[in-house]
């Protein structure tokens, strides 16, 4: 449409039925030519004839073209000028409602000093919804400026810009300040970690705090609950120092094991001493927080293996396990004589700080605490086997978790070395009492000092041995004068509280009677060696001895034909005021005491006045 050319006359919103009135034709003749004093006759001759030329041009041209190319372009001009004069009423109408609430504005305006003339201008949709007065207006006059106002207000504002400028640069000091802080502070932080890193402490992500770092410190193949607590956060305070999580290492614990006769404690394991840490605190920390595990897992292990050996004795009384030192209770001890290891866990804080003077079983206390620690660390490496191993077809069965074997061994060298010591002190007696009698005699005892125990080149090698029986040997010789070869009585102690076996045996080889006895009990030892060295020395009298025979369940010689009898009995091992030898012939009786000074004749000497000469 920007194209189209329209006359005035077109543009006019004028009703078609109305009659052109001369005003108008003048109207439209100044729009479309100009001033009347430009119009000439010969122009306006000359314009008509050059329309009719054209239009007979045009005639010509539309001949030769199609008509109905001629009834398109009319249909087409017609709804172009329609279209154009819509647009036109369009703007038209809306210019005059602009210039309508205009109007409405400056009459509300004026209706505040003069109401009557502005009413008669206001539309009656104004004054129905606004009332007159409403709106008014009013003239000030500029004010002539105050300089020293303006010099105050330029000074206050001035100084509100200095004021905003330093609370800026405060704020910038203080993010440095804490910048520089903070940087410290991480700073500090990971030197410390790198510090427990370096020493071969494990350090990775928490599993349910992925932003937070932790260190391990426990061990992998303990149990659930001990498992789970062996991993700890490492915090960090407001100055960079790392926390541990949960306040570890703080309420440390250590294994006590105490060895008490009667009522007297006579040996005690080795305390840590916490005042000699060469370490940071960071690392003593978890150093500490470590061995408390380590040692409440120990206890926990050993509670649960102490209600399957409650038959051998071990009980637990107001936290303290109790382990007997032998198994089967000796009737001739007393309640004052008989030993019992002590096992309790005991806090850090509740060590004595003070020195402590040693004891006689200072050493035997610490061992078995070193044992109990050995054994729950090759318990770990069990488990790692079996865990290493392929897995058992599943089941819907419960697989319960095996009790762990670390008290058994410690009875197992308990027992063995309570028998070694029992046989040891009876053959000191035998020897004392033998050597009281002029008898030659030599004892080859046996100190608990497993060589195989030592000779172990590894730690599963040191733990299998530990594990399994335990032998030692002993030996008894008594020389007879005569005879060139001294007569021997070997004891083999074997202990084992383990299937098959429950406990200590004894097996005895001797050269008169049957050459090989296993006893159970030490009582039943020190029976079958009394009457078994009496019916050595009663062999060593027949020798010489024609028509005499040897009775070798009692020791007792008798004489075919004859009433007459030798007897020789060795009392040993039930009292030691009443050790002795005895010698009874057909005439008399002779004893020889332990405890006694040497005042008569020697065992082989009155053998040879009162029974070889008298024979």
């Amino acid at each position: 449409m920007a194209d189209i050319t329209l006359p005035s006359s077109l543009l006019q919103p004028r009703d078609e039925n109305e009659a052109d009135t001369l005003l108008s034709v003048l109207g439209r003749i100044h729009d479309e030519r100009g001033h009347f004093r430009h119009i000439t006759e010969q122009g306006l001759q000359a314009e008509i004839a050059a329309n009719e030329n054209e239009e007979e041009s045009s005639d010509t041209d539309e001949d030769e073209d199609s008509a109905e190319v001629d009834g398109a372009e009319g249909k087409d001009r017609r709804e172009q000028l329609w279209t154009a004069r819509a647009e036109m009423r369009q703007h038209v109408d809306s210019a005059r409602n602009e210039a309508l609430i205009a109007l409405d504005f400056v009459s509300l305006l004026l209706s505040k000093d003069a109401p009557k003339q502005a009413e008669l201008t206001m539309s009656p949709h104004l004054k129905q919804f606004i009332k007159p007065g409403t709106l008014a207006m009013d003239v000030w006059h500029n004010v002539q400026p105050d300089k020293e106002q303006q010099k105050l207000d330029d000074t206050i504002a001035r100084s509100w810009r200095m004021q905003s400028l330093q609370a800026s640069a405060d704020s910038l000091l203080g993010a440095a300040t804490r910048l520089e802080k903070n940087v410290r502070r991480e700073t500090h932080y990971w030197e410390q970690v790198l510090s427990v890193s370096d020493k071969g402490w494990s350090i990775s992500r928490l599993p349910r705090e992925r932003h937070n770092l932790g260190v391990r410190f426990g061990f992998l193949e303990a149990l659930g609950e001990f498992r789970d607590r062996g991993l700890a956060a490492l915090r960090s305070d407001e100055d960079g120092n790392v926390l541990l999580d949960k306040g570890m290492g703080n309420n440390s614990k250590v294994l006590r094991v105490r060895i008490q006769k009667g009522d007297t404690i006579i040996g005690v394991s080795q305390m840590p001493d916490t005042s000699a840490d060469s370490e940071s605190a960071l690392e003593a920390r978890i150093r500490h927080a470590r061995d408390s595990l380590y040692e409440e897992e120990l206890f926990h292990e050993i509670i649960r293996e102490s209600r399957s050996l409650a038959s051998y004795g071990v009980d637990m009384r107001e936290s303290i396990i109790r382990l007997p030192t032998r198994l089967s209770p000796t009737a001739s001890l007393s309640a004052s004589e008989t030993h019992e290891v002590l096992i309790d866990l005991l806090p850090l804080t509740d060590i004595e700080t003070k020195p402590r003077e040693k004891q006689s079983e200072d050493a035997w206390a610490q061992a078995i605490a070193l044992a109990l620690r050995l054994f729950l660390s090759y318990t770990h490496r069990e488990r790692l086997v079996r865990r290493s191993e392929l897995p058992q077809p599943m089941s819907s069965a419960k697989r319960d978790t095996p009790v762990a074997s670390i008290m058994r061994p410690v009875l197992t060298l308990l027992q063995h070395r309570t028998v070694l010591a029992d046989i040891s002190t009876y053959l000191q007696r035998i020897h004392k009492t033998l050597d009281a009698a002029s008898v030659e005699a030599s004892i080859e005892t046996a100190p608990f000092d497993p060589a195989l125990l030592r000779s172990a080149e590894t730690i599963d090698a040191l733990m299998q041995r530990g594990l399994t029986p335990i032998h030692s040997r002993l030996k008894v010789s008594l020389k007879v004068p005569h005879l060139s070869e001294a007569l021997e009585f070997g004891i083999e102690v074997r202990t084992s509280i383990s299937p098959p076996a429950f406990g200590s045996a004894m097996l005895v080889t001797s050269p008169i009677g049957l050459s090989r006895v296993e006893i159970p009990d030490i009582q039943e030892l020190q029976d079958y060696l009394n009457t078994a060295i009496a019916n050595a020395l009663g062999q060593g009298i027949l020798n010489k001895l024609t028509g005499w025979t040897l009775n070798d369940r009692c020791g007792v010689l008798g004489k075919a034909n004859s009433n007459d009898k030798i007897g020789i009995e060795v009392h040993a091992g039930e009292d030691s005021a009443h050790d002795g030898l005895i010698l009874r012939t057909p005439k008399d009786r002779f004893e020889w005491k332990a405890q006694d000074e040497m005042k008569q004749n020697g065992f082989w000497e009155t053998v040879k006045q009162e029974v070889w000469n008298g024979a």
